[in-house]
C-alpha cells in the first residue's frame, strides 16, 4: 500500500469499526468515530506505530479462508458439544509451539484469533524473536489444545490455517515456507519421528 494512503486508510478503517460497533450509521456517530480514530492515531504515532503495514487482499482466497475457518469452527463445536453430553471427561490437554512463516503481524493476528475462536483451542502467547537491529525474525504461536492427539496434527491444523491466511492476505512468496513445513509434518509419525 502506498505510504500516502496508509494513514487515510487507517482512519477510515477505525471510523468504520467504531460505527459497526455502535451499529448506528448516523452523521454524529461517524464524526464521533473519526474523532476517536484521530485520537488513537495521535496517541499511537509517538510509540512508533505509523499506520498500516503493507497488506494484500485477494477476495476469492479470503472467501476460501472464511469457509475453511467456518468448517473448522463447526467441527470443533460438535466435538465440544459431544464432550459436554457424554458422561466421561476425555480431555487430553497440551500446549504446542507452532512457528509461523509469515512476516505480517496482521496475518499472525488473524491466525491467532482464528485459533482462539475455535472451541477447544486457545492461543495463549505469541513469542517474537528479534534480530540485532530490532527487526522481528520469527513469531511462534503457543496453542493450548483440549483434545490433544499428537504434536504434528496440531501443527498441521494451524499451518493449514496459516497457508490459507497467507493466500488471502499475505505475500505469495511465504507460501513456499508453509508448504515445506506442511510437507515435513505429513512425513512424520504421531510420535514426531520423520518417516521420509
Amino acid at each position: 500500500m502506498n505510504k500516502f494512503l496508509r494513514l487515510p486508510t487507517l482512519l477510515i478503517w477505525l471510523t468504520s469499526l467504531w460505527v459497526a460497533l455502535w451499529a448506528d450509521l448516523t452523521v454524529g456517530n461517524v464524526l464521533g468515530g473519526l474523532i476517536v480514530a484521530l485520537a488513537v492515531v495521535g496517541v499511537a504515532r509517538p510509540t512508533g506505530v505509523t499506520g498500516l503495514e503493507r497488506t494484500y487482499f485477494r477476495p476469492i482466497s479470503a472467501l476460501v479462508y472464511a469457509a475453511y475457518f467456518l468448517w473448522q469452527l463447526l467441527k470443533a463445536n460438535f466435538v465440544v458439544a459431544w464432550e459436554i453430553i457424554t458422561p466421561r471427561l476425555k480431555l487430553n490437554r497440551a500446549i504446542i509451539a507452532v512457528p509461523m512463516h509469515t512476516t505480517s503481524a496482521g496475518v499472525v493476528t488473524l491466525i491467532a484469533n482464528s485459533v482462539t475462536l475455535t472451541p477447544g483451542t486457545l492461543t495463549i502467547y505469541v513469542a517474537e524473536e528479534f534480530s540485532s537491529d530490532g527487526d522481528i525474525v520469527e513469531r511462534t504461536l503457543f496453542v493450548h489444545v483440549l483434545h490433544f492427539i499428537d504434536v504434528e496434527s496440531v501443527r498441521r491444523d494451524v499451518l493449514q490455517l496459516e497457508r490459507r491466511a497467507i493466500k488471502a492476505f499475505g505475500q505469495r512468496r511465504e507460501l513456499v515456507l508453509v508448504d515445506a513445513a506442511l510437507n515435513s509434518t505429513s512425513n512424520s509419525t504421531p510420535d514426531g519421528k520423520n518417516v521420509a
